[in-house]
């Protein structure tokens, strides 16, 4: 049996933005959940609610949402408009 300790449990308050997210292709990177609540800092719930109210664009896959950095960034260049 494995013996659990305090280090041994994975920590989800690291830095993920260093592993520039997700890159199903070469050219494109993407950001989940987790990194855009620390790009913008803003919780999960904020996240949900500018899905629903259609502010930032996502794609969802096997449960997941993504969000195409390019897209964010053009999101931020353009102020804030929706999509």
């Amino acid at each position: 049996m494995k013996d659990w300790n305090k280090n041994s449990r994975p920590d989800y308050r690291t830095t993920r933005l260093k592993k520039q997210a997700i890159t199903p292709s070469a050219d494109r990177v993407y950001y989940d959940n987790a990194d855009m609540m620390r790009l913008f800092s803003v919780t999960g719930r904020t996240l949900q609610r500018w899905r629903r109210e259609r502010i930032i664009p996502f794609k969802k896959l096997g449960g997941k949402i993504y969000y195409l950095a390019e897209e964010v960034e053009e999101l931020m260049r353009n102020g804030g408009t929706t999509f």
